[in-house]
């Protein structure tokens, strides 16, 4: 049996031991790789029932003799032990990403090395890393001669929680390009294997593992070169700089320190030279890289080299590998200070549940993203407890709703290529930002076979009076809440300005007296309604939409009040695409074939997150103008007077300057949005962590968000009061 290198052999007693002592009923192995293959090898004799992955598609697969389970077999199987067969430097994310579903079934996890994980809902910072003081390192540097800093999640973050995120979107892009069917990856991680067990971890480069593949796995040329591009180049497009981290170095060198960068990678110099350039690291005195030197801070030798070249003198280390950076830099004689990786802090944080939600390799990357965004800074990110700092609108736009709007875009562009559509309308006001996006993507992407956006002037108000043709339907509006008086009853649901209609008295929607209220000026409402659908259909046709048009509207949703009211008006259906409300089965005015919500009101009996929370979405999407009222004779429009939301509309600018930022992010790397593979769960859940708990969210976010009605009443309020 060969045992990977990751897997140390000596691994197998602790592990036996620890097993044996745990006495487990029932035990499942969390991994897919070859490490799990080692892992079962081990516990050979064990009721080892099954495997465990992140990915749910791999539920039912066999490998290695066992089956993939899903949550609901692990629970019936009686498992009451996992162990997580993958690198060490996986064993903390895994953990927590598994955490929630073992503490609320009492089911114990365990690390190859023996040690049982904490499966505590946050992970403590240790005192001793998060929380010392900055100018503690600051006085350790001062002690020290020669500060030597890591470059990988220390000075350089990648858009990933964990390295195989990057080669296995690297392996997505390559096999999709080229149309390979086999497995990829597999074949990529054995020959890594192979290449660690002759060289010793990170002591080689890529050259060494696609070679190899050429050579011995009967790969082609073509394929592996193919595939040693694309890992290259994810690894550089998901590289950005920590700012914190490379000002640091920067006064290292202002100050006359001896500055030196010490790497545990696979890349060569030039790669690791173009990422450098790319986040602006300033040349440092020696950079030692374990592929180029067949050394690593791993095995410490890495460490023995550069004590070599700086005999007699202080060195400190600095980096985020408690073992890599840390363990083995003191064992070589040198002081070492931990600085945690974003990962790492978000694992401490209390957004840490997310990654129980991370199925897919693209989760992985989002995740990362998000990590390096909020965690650029290791000294100043979380509050007490865990609880995340959300310090301004960019970075509010960025974490919660960019992830958001990526998901309903991509969803929406597929829909598009599956049914075409001529005209895509984007419904005021909602659409103010929505369609930028989709245009701006679209242009930015190339994709000139789907139709150019339209931002279409109208509201539930707009668009209802509008197709009233009948008194039926003048009074089907008050099936809609309203609660006000008698005058704004009709000023608001029907447009009738300057009626004689009470203006102190109190109804709601469903008392005898709107009934009566609505009989009472039905002439005058239908009246209204002819005149404002004359100028409505002139607008429309002006819009070059005609009865042969293939309509579809995109819009936040609820329930598609609006797309009901104008397939009534134009005698027409459409096709509605919206980002959550009651739709399908559940929608209200019998929408069933033509609509569809990516967040839909109910999911397996639950409300989503982004239904439940909806308002915020409401006052994140707004326009500068008032809602849309009506449309005049010269084809003008009349709004209703702007709110808060208008009056502070150019802090909701930098809200959605956040939004596209992370877009272009998503862009970078490479990932076409159509085939976006995002959890809709973990983008649930983010979303509705920006009014949980877990977040703090400074009062300038706050206080720009406000939701206003002017339809059901004529009322507005802050999110957060």
């Amino acid at each position: 049996m060969q045992v990977r290198c990751d897997l140390p052999t000596s691994y197998a007693p602790t592990l036996l031991s620890a097993v044996v002592g745990l006495q487990p009923r029932a035990i499942a192995v969390y991994g897919l790789g070859v490490v799990a293959k080692t892992v079962l090898a081990i516990l050979d004799g064990f009721n080892v029932v099954g495997l465990i992955d992140k990915d749910p598609a791999n539920v039912g697969r066999i490998l290695y003799g066992k089956v993939v389970l899903s949550d609901s077999s692990v629970r019936r199987q009686g498992v009451d032990l996992i162990i997580i067969a993958a690198s060490d430097i996986y064993w903390r994310t895994i953990s927590a990403r598994i955490a929630p579903f073992c503490r609320l079934h009492g089911i114990r996890v365990l690390y190859m090395d023996g040690t049982l994980a904490a499966l505590s809902e946050v992970l403590p910072t240790p005192p001793d890393i998060h929380q010392r003081a900055f100018s503690e390192l600051e006085g350790l540097i001062a002690e020290h001669e020669v500060i030597s800093f890591d470059l990988f999640e220390t000075l350089v973050v990648r858009a990933a929680t964990r390295s195989d995120d990057i080669l296995e979107t690297a392996v997505w892009r390559t096999k999709k390009e080229l149309g390979y069917q086999g497995d990829l990856l597999s074949i990529r991680k054995e020959a890594e294997e192979v290449c660690c067990k002759q060289y010793g971890r990170y002591a080689f480069n890529l050259d060494a593992v696609y070679g190899y593949m050429k050579e011995s796995m009967g790969i082609s040329h073509a394929i592996a070169d193919a595939l040693q591009q694309a890992e290259i180049a994810m690894e550089i497009a998901l590289s950005s700089p920590r700012a914190a981290m490379i000002s640091l170095l920067s006064r290292c060198l202002r100050n006359g320190k001896t500055v030196c960068i010490l790497t545990d990678t696979h890349l060569s110099r030039s790669m690791i030279d173009m990422i450098l350039n790319r986040c602006a690291i300033p040349t440092v005195s020696h950079l030692a890289i374990s592929s180029e030197e067949g050394a690593s801070k791993h095995s410490g030798k890495l460490f023995a080299h550069l004590r070599s070249i700086y005999r007699g003198r202080r060195i400190l280390h600095i980096g985020d590998g408690e073992h890599s950076d840390v363990t083995r830099a003191i064992e070589q004689g040198m002081r070492a200070f931990r600085v945690l990786s974003p990962p790492d802090l978000f694992i401490r944080s209390r957004l840490n549940p997310l990654l129980r939600e991370a199925c897919t390799t693209h989760d992985g990357v989002l995740l990362g993203m998000l990590a390096r965004r909020l965690f650029a800074d290791p000294f100043s990110s979380m509050i007490h407890g865990g609880r995340v700092r959300i310090h301004d609108l960019h970075q509010f736009g960025y974490v919660f709703f960019g992830p958001l709007l990526l998901t309903w875009l991509a969803w929406l562009i597929r829909n598009l290529r599956r049914r075409p559509a001529d005209k895509l309308l984007f419904l005021a006001r909602e659409g103010y930002l929505l369609v930028r996006l989709y245009n701006w993507l679209r242009a930015e992407k190339q994709l000139r076979d789907l139709p150019e956006g339209l931002y279409f002037a109208t509201s539930r108000r707009m668009a209802g009076v509008a197709s009233l043709r009948t008194a039926e339907d003048a009074l089907a509006l008050l099936d809609d809440d309203y609660s006000g008086s008698s005058e704004g009853l009709l000023r608001l649901r029907y447009g009738l300005n300057g009626s004689d209609a009470a203006v102190d008295d109190h109804l709601v929607h469903s008392d005898p007296e709107a009934v009566a209220l609505v009989e009472r000026y039905l002439d005058d409402i239908l009246a209204n309604a002819r005149d404002e659908r004359e100028a409505y259909l002139r607008y429309v046709g002006g819009l070059g939409i005609t009865r042969d048009s293939r309509i579809a509207v995109a819009d936040l949703g609820i329930k598609g009040s609006i797309q009901d009211a104008l397939q009534r008006m134009l005698g027409k259906t459409m096709q509605g695409y919206y980002i959550t409300g009651w739709f399908g089965s559940d929608n209200p005015y019998g929408m069933t074939d033509n609509t569809s919500a990516l967040f839909p009101g109910s999911r397996g009996g639950e409300p989503s997150q982004v239904y439940r929370h909806h308002l915020l979405s409401e006052s994140v999407l707004v326009a500068p103008e008032g809602m849309y009222l009506r449309i005049r004779a010269d084809g003008s429009f009349i709004n209703a007077l702007g709110h808060k939301n208008q009056e502070l509309f150019h802090h909701k600018i930098d809200i959605h300057e956040g939004i596209r930022s992370f877009i272009v992010d998503w862009l970078m790397t490479g990932i076409e949005p159509e085939e976006t593979e995002l959890s809709l769960p973990l983008i649930d859940s983010l979303y509705g962590q920006a009014l949980a708990d877990s977040v703090d969210i400074d009062e300038t976010v706050k206080s720009v968000c406000y939701v206003d009605e002017s339809y059901r009443a004529d009322t507005e309020k802050r999110i957060w009061d």
